[in-house]
């Protein structure tokens, strides 16, 4: 569906994901000064005016003349008030465009939900970061004594100790591999001194100290369980999809900010129309009464007086609530679009510029459904956690396997009485040494990994459901509001018959009243009566149009597409094919 109204500026939402997540520096976050936050809607509440206050009358007070002294028609010289009129506080005209624009630029709720994108998109990064090299070092010395049973060198006794003192130095690489593997880099080197330095007879360790260096590769590698890059990748799927999952929160979160917007809008332009409507009736039967005042005496009685001055109040009681009406909605206006030149608690009143629309469009119900269900944010995010309960269920049968792990280790070796020497004496290539070898592990009835891979295939057996739940929510929600979008351009239709009727009705009364007819109890009856049933059906008309346009935004919503019937673009990736 195209929206008649023009809305030609195009907003792009995406500049919130990057403020949230893009501009963080390396430098600690400045102290928060929740006294600073609150101070432009302080200063802004400080320069509201205050209300006059005023004791509750006690008898009647008419601000027309009458002749009769009784406390029930004692006169006034002040004029009640009808409330504070909107055009003697600040205030200005917006289109809906421009509140859109300012509402996707400041909203604080769509920017709370801006930085979780950019927080699980760190979470991305820390999965992948588990296959990053990690370099490592060591340094150890270490004092050993090792006791002997039993020698033959003439220089020790049974039960003395010999003592190994020297230095470990280990620096290396490890890697855990996307394969499931470890594989492991290792350069050591140690001096060791022997004491005593006799092993028998006219023997002696030489030399003493020595230095030995070794340069070793290390592997270890799941045969079955643990095995694959698709199992391994698990992690890092998991967390794209969460990111996903997020950045449709945000869209949902933006598109709840602008359905909300509309809904305000367009009663924010009902409730202006109440008040010129109520405005009018008022100024009529204030002219009812000045009519009747100039005729007292001759077909007026203090009960037509009386009876229209009822009527006046209870007019100016109207006045009052639907002015009231029109700043309850500036300032949820306001709230939504968190401008800072336009703050809540400001005096200045936020009404409308744009036009409600007053034309009507058909539409297909196959069509809306088709479009809902390829837009709807709920169906995209279920798809994103049926993938990943695939993925689950895929490790989750692997783990069912046992586990054989391939493990070996190849190293080259030197020895020599000073370090550059024992380095060297590893390029000979002489000294080397491997192994290779299996590991197996099975537990007994392997209960765990069974449980768990019944859980995952039930969570996916649920995931599923819920999408199709999802489904039926969607259809469901089109349809009733595709009814209400009928129903509310029938009601348009009826009211807009029923203030005509009105008019015609009222035109009648005065032509009367113009050709002479006495101002009766009962004609002045009918009179006010007519100009009431007219105010009446002009307020249903005015309703009717604000719930026309209310409801066509609320189509636009739940088919998914609020976003671009408010030409908001936001970059999004597709959905996932399930």
């Amino acid at each position: 569906m195209r929206k008649v109204v023009s809305r030609s500026a195009t907003l792009v939402a995406l500049g919130l994901l990057a403020a949230a997540g893009c501009h963080i520096s390396g430098k600690d976050p400045e102290p928060f000064d929740p006294r600073a936050a609150q101070q432009n809607e302080r200063a802004a509440a400080h320069d509201a005016a205050l209300r006059p206050v005023r004791p509750l009358p006690t008898t009647l007070e008419s601000p027309y003349d009458d002749a009769s002294t009784e406390p029930a028609t004692q006169q006034t010289k002040s004029v009640p008030a009808t409330g504070p009129a909107i055009e003697t506080s600040p205030s200005i005209r917006l289109t809906l465009r421009e509140i859109v624009q300012r509402a996707v630029a400041n909203n604080m709720d769509v920017r709370v939900a801006g930085y979780q994108p950019a927080i699980d998109e760190t979470r991305v990064t820390e999965a992948q970061a588990r296959f990053d090299p990690t370099f490592f070092t060591n340094l150890t010395y270490q004092d050993q004594t090792v006791l002997s049973p039993s020698t033959n060198n003439v220089n020790l006794q049974p039960g003395d100790a010999i003592i190994f003192r020297g230095w470990t130095g280990d620096v290396g690489v490890r890697q855990d591999l996307e394969t499931g593997g470890k594989l492991e880099v290792k350069y050591s080197t140690a001096l060791t001194q022997r004491s005593p330095g006799s092993v028998g007879l006219g023997q002696t360790i030489q030399p003493n100290p020595f230095w030995t260096s070794e340069l070793a590769l290390q592997l270890t590698q799941p045969l079955l369980r643990d095995f694959g890059y698709q199992l391994n990748q698990a992690r890092i799927s998991i967390a794209r999809n969460n990111q996903a999952i997020s950045l449709l929160d945000f869209r949902d979160s933006l598109e709840k900010t602008l359905r909300d917007i509309e809904d305000s809008y367009w009663q924010l332009v009902q409730a202006e129309g109440e008040v010129s409507i109520a405005d009018q009736l008022l100024s009529e039967t204030l002219t009812t009464a000045d009519l009747l005042i100039k005729r007292k005496g001759q077909d007026v009685t203090r009960v037509q007086i009386s009876q229209t001055n009822s009527f006046v109040e209870t007019r100016r009681a109207a006045l009052i609530r639907a002015r009231s009406r029109v700043r309850d909605f500036s300032d949820q206006l306001k709230g939504l679009m968190n401008d800072p030149t336009l703050p809540v608690s400001s005096a200045t009143v936020v009404l409308p510029a744009t036009v409600p629309l007053e034309e009507q469009i058909r539409m297909n119900l196959e069509d809306l459904i088709s479009t809902g269900l390829e837009n709807r944010f709920e169906l995209g995010q279920q798809l994103l956690r049926m993938d990943s309960a695939n993925i689950a269920t895929k490790v989750a049968k692997n783990n069912l396997l046992p586990q054989l792990n391939l493990v070996g280790s190849v190293g080259v070796e030197g020895l020599d009485a000073n370090w550059p020497s024992a380095l060297d004496n590893m390029d000979t290539g002489d000294h080397i040494s491997w192994s290779a070898g299996l590991q197996f592990e099975l537990p007994f009835g392997n209960r765990a990994a069974r449980a768990i891979w019944k859980r995952t295939l039930l969570q996916r057996q649920q995931a599923v459901a819920q999408y199709q739940a999802l489904i039926d929510k969607t259809s469901l929600e089109i349809k009733q509001s595709l009814r209400d979008v009928e129903t509310s351009w029938e009601e348009m239709y009826a009211t807009r018959m029923a203030r005509f009727a009105a008019s015609d009705a009222l035109r009648a009364i005065q032509q009367r009243e113009e050709g002479g007819e006495a101002l009766t109890y009962s004609f002045v009856d009918l009179k006010l009566t007519t100009q009431q049933r007219l105010a009446e059906a002009a307020t249903a008309e005015v309703t009717s149009i604000s719930n026309y346009n209310r409801a066509l935004s609320r189509l636009e919503f739940v088919k998914g597409t609020l976003l671009r019937y408010n030409n908001v673009v936001m970059e999004e990736a597709p959905l996932v094919k399930y």
